[in-house]
């Protein structure tokens, strides 16, 4: 694999790559993510859903990424190249989302869930590779790039809670549409050319995605990261929806929502620092943590203030577990399986837990109100750091097996 070129200033010292490109693409998409995420919840209810029925709806979603998520990481992996997938997932995205805001019933609903669930499934997995791919063995700074998505998503979540307090909850879908269309055509124009790892030959085969969730040490890993967003899922769909039940109108929601990314954008922008100096392992487990006290936090506070003192834990969580993962499963999987890998630690292991969360929270929301299922969310996120813990010693401890060899080494040490 032909390294950087060096100039006669700089020769013998690989020049670290720009993450310039990967930036622009997150902070488009992020912010279109801030639209929606902190919302949906609120739309759904402002036409008159259940809470059961709204779990159903968020389980569904994730149900159907659980299938899309890794055909679109084989795709991409298969291509060599993200561009054209990223265009038309983000594009498909945003088809459905119109869909749910032109909704008169449910089954017109239910199909724009659907759709955009196989449209927006991989294009994170694929945001995350990509900008793996781009910065080689200067990988441990996409915390750099995946800052200014947090920082996107702080302006635009603020924002879209403003424009719903005047034009009602549908007012989400004015800004999440174009702004996925947007982050489709910057993706199409930034993240052109083909993987360092070229196009592949071959064909992803089962066996070798086998291989990969096989290793006892990662096989561990991903069912401790799929229990934890569980309690992440059941937590995040009904939050707003517990906001608005305190008496805080939709700004506030956002507002509590960016005062979580806004913890993370100097964790993500210090985080290439940060794993010089402690392992990246120790950090997701501090991570999931801090998304147990979270969960807790919610559950004992009482009013809006109390409530969002506690916010800024869930930027801590998320920044430590979700950069820290991406960067210690770009380290074990192999540069051929990087999508493929991504897909299945992010976007698998987020789906199952959303399909859980989403269903079981639901149905927890309804028995125990809101209070009660954020204490079982945190019970259910202590369980997972202890699950983690002993996935990612694991891995440490054994080999990976022949023919999964990761790619080439980073800076910053391990455990």
């Amino acid at each position: 694999m032909q390294g950087p070129r060096l100039t006669g200033a700089t020769a013998g010292v690989a020049k670290p790559a720009s993450v310039v490109r990967p930036a622009i693409v997150m902070a488009a998409f992020f912010g279109s993510i801030g639209a929606f995420f902190p919302y949906i919840a609120v739309y759904y209810a402002s036409i008159d859903l259940s809470v059961e029925s709204i779990g159903f709806l968020f389980a569904l979603q994730a149900a159907v990424s659980l299938a899309a998520a890794p055909l679109w990481g084989a795709l991409v992996d298969q291509l060599g190249t993200v561009r054209g997938s990223l265009l038309i997932g983000a594009l498909g995205a945003a088809l459905g989302a119109t869909l749910l805001a032109l909704a008169p019933s449910g089954p017109l609903i239910v199909v724009g869930v659907v759709v955009l669930a196989v449209a927006g499934s991989g294009i994170i997995p694929m945001l995350d590779s990509r900008t793996v791919d781009i910065l080689g063995a200067d990988r441990d700074r996409y915390g750099r790039a995946r800052a200014w998505g947090s920082a996107a998503f702080i302006v635009v979540s603020i924002a879209v809670g403003g424009l719903i307090d005047r034009v009602g909850a549908r007012g989400l879908f004015l800004v999440y549409v174009p702004g996925m269309i947007l982050a489709g055509l910057a993706g199409w124009a930034l993240l052109s050319g083909e993987s360092r790892a070229g196009r592949r030959l071959l064909r992803v085969t089962r066996a070798e995605v086998l291989g990969l969730v096989r290793r006892r040490g990662l096989a561990i890993f991903l069912a401790g990261s799929i229990l934890l967003w569980t309690s992440v899922a059941a937590f995040n769909t009904f939050f707003s929806i517990h906001l608005l039940g305190l008496g805080a109108p939709a700004e506030v929601v956002g507002f509590a929502w960016a005062l979580g990314a806004l913890v993370e954008v100097p964790l993500m922008l210090t985080f290439h620092r940060i794993v010089t100096r402690v392992a990246p392992e120790r950090l997701i487990v501090v991570g999931v943590v801090a998304s147990a006290m979270r969960a807790a936090g919610f559950a004992l506070a009482p009013n809006v203030p109390l409530t969002l003192a506690v916010a800024p834990l869930g930027g801590v969580g998320y920044a430590l577990f979700y950069v820290g993962t991406v960067t210690f499963v770009s380290r074990n999987a192999p540069a051929r399986l990087q999508a493929t890998a991504q897909g299945i630690f992010s976007g698998t292991a987020f789906s199952v837990g959303t399909i859980l969360g989403s269903t079981i929270g639901g149905q927890l929301a309804g028995l125990l109100g809101l209070r009660g299922l954020f204490g079982v969310c945190a019970v259910g996120a202590a369980l997972a750091a202890v699950v983690i813990a002993i996935g990612l010693s694991t891995s440490h401890a054994t080999a990976p097996p022949p023919g999964l060899r990761p790619g080439p080494p980073l800076r910053g040490r391990t455990v």
